[in-house]
């Protein structure tokens, strides 16, 4: 995650609970902010990996369709 990313995304969470200026808010609750768009962020990057390697697994564990199948000769 870049610095970028956690600004923004504290940015929207104050956003959501504050009607004031980002800009004008005390640092330490900006902070707050900042920490809680980090975990934000760790956790969907840790949910994105999980559902990707479910998917793989999933494509692993799929039946082949008749169509898909190899044919060994008998």
């Amino acid at each position: 995650m870049t610095p970028d990313q956690v600004e923004l995304v504290a940015q929207a969470f104050y956003g959501a609970e504050y009607p004031g200026d980002w800009d004008d808010a005390p640092e330490i609750l900006q902070e707050q902010f900042r920490d809680l768009a980090r975990m934000a962020i760790s956790l969907l990057h840790r949910q994105i990996s999980h559902n990707r390697s479910s998917f793989v697994l999933a494509k692993i564990a799929a039946p082949v369709h008749e169509e898909e199948a190899v044919r060994l000769p008998s």
